[in-house]
């Protein structure tokens, strides 16, 4: 498995390197970041660029490529400028679930308020209902409930953010704080699939068509 942090380092430089200045931010997310990788799991890099042009990017997939395990590099890139615009609900995840390798985010993004993080709940939540809904009238349930699963991790830590204001970004840590309803659908995801499949669905459909009623900017 990865060494993420000095793997993230060596890449960084790369980054530098080829880029100079116009490297203005790099690091890295997802489940290396929550300290729950595995050996398939994917690199989730974070880069910022003054500006990005379709060179830029031949350039970047050269540097990633000649990276050990580079074939499992994913993640966010993007210019200055379209971070700035960025939508604030998707800005919030980058702000939260990022490690800083090189740079800092802090300047380019907005304060973020309890509307937002409100607002990137009931996104979540209607990405989820949607998707739970769609699955269960047309796709095969039980393959596709890890997959839900997750995406519910994602929604279950916004709730946890926007009821008590603390981000468990681990979901071991979520579990330990999360009760009822919301630490069972969790549980599903961490202890194993359960073999009531319809129940599962119809805990995640009842749960996020409840947060999206709810969870909307007021």
């Amino acid at each position: 498995m990865v060494e993420i942090k000095s793997w993230a380092e060596e890449f960084a430089r790369k980054l530098r390197d080829e880029f100079g200045p116009r490297l203005l931010f790099a690091g890295y997310q997802g489940s290396y970041a929550r300290g729950e990788a595995t050996p398939e799991s994917d690199i989730d890099i974070v880069t910022i660029l003054d500006e990005l042009s379709t060179a830029d990017l031949e350039r970047y997939r050269r540097l990633v490529g000649a990276m050990p395990c580079g074939g499992l590099a994913c993640g966010f890139i993007c210019g200055e400028r379209e971070l700035r615009g960025w939508p604030r609900h998707d800005l919030l995840s980058v702000a939260l679930d990022t490690k800083p390798v090189l740079g800092s985010l802090e300047k380019f993004l907005p304060e973020f308020t309890a509307a937002d993080r409100r607002e990137a709940l009931a996104v979540g939540a209607s990405g989820l209902y949607h998707a739970a809904c769609h699955t269960y009238l047309y796709g095969d349930r039980a393959r596709a409930l890890p997959g839900l699963l997750k995406q519910a991790f994602f929604c279950l830590r916004l709730w946890e953010l926007c009821r008590e204001g603390r981000y468990c970004a681990a979901k071991s840590e979520l579990l330990g704080v999360l009760d009822g309803r919301e630490h069972r659908i969790l549980s599903m995801l961490t202890d194993g699939l359960p073999d009531d499949v319809d129940g599962a669905y119809e805990l995640l459909i009842g749960w996020s068509s409840e947060v999206v009623r709810e969870a909307q900017p007021r």
